[in-house]
């Protein structure tokens, strides 16, 4: 049998994971059963006909659920067949996906697509150059989450953090600039736009943790 590793998981099914190992209840055989099938793509059913000599092996071969995953901030995002450029750049990205990063940020484990989603920039083939940037529409961008759903969680996780990381540094040293942007595209009042920045320091200072898998360590 395959012996898995995170980086055979998508974000779908971390996502998935985590909330199995979040729940009161589950015995030691469920701790197996449960994430196989989602690992696996097979049914509970299908691994509840199995010997317990053959669970017990399938056990070992998905280990890796007790392990922490190892982030790693990408330059790119690939997931069914799309490119994704991570941006980390506070000043491309329009005042809107601000919201939106502070909003799916309230829950980062169940939201790690959504957030990811308002740091990427969709690309397109050239025949003459190859993936250049395609315009980000924020009306798609459930369907660019729903890419993230398939991508990588090291990819997606890692670049979150790097993205929450790099943004609460420029945020701070650029409260000015974002707050006057709030007010002009959104139509903010000075006092409403101070305080969402504020909020959004907040959102994504408790994402990131020193050791820098805060989402990890506290989803297990």
């Amino acid at each position: 049998m395959k012996c898995y590793t995170w980086n055979d998981i998508n974000v779908g099914q971390w996502q998935q994971l985590m909330t199995i190992f979040g729940e009161q209840g589950n015995s030691a055989l469920d701790l197996i059963v449960r994430p196989a099938a989602i690992i696996m793509d097979r049914t509970e059913h299908d691994l509840d006909s199995l010997t317990l000599i053959e669970i017990n092996a399938i056990g070992k071969d998905i280990a890796f659920v007790h392990t922490a995953v190892e982030p790693r901030g990408e330059q790119y995002i690939h997931a069914r067949g799309r490119r994704y450029r991570c941006v980390y750049d506070i000043y491309r990205m329009p005042a809107a996906r601000y919201i939106e990063s502070k909003v799916f940020g309230q829950d980062v484990h169940k939201e790690l697509h959504k957030v990811a989603a308002c740091m990427v920039m969709p690309q397109k083939r050239s025949w003459l150059f190859g993936w250049i940037d395609d315009k980000y529409d924020a009306a798609r961008h459930s369907e660019y989450a729903e890419d993230m759903l398939h991508a990588p969680i090291p990819a997606v996780l890692g670049s979150v953090i790097f993205f929450c990381d790099v943004y609460l540094t420029l945020i701070n040293n650029s409260r000015v600039y974002l707050v006057r942007e709030l007010m002009k595209r959104q139509n903010l009042p000075v006092a409403e736009a101070e305080a969402f920045v504020n909020d959004l320091c907040n959102v994504m200072g408790g994402i990131i943790r020193p050791n820098g898998s805060r989402i990890t360590s506290e989803s297990q």
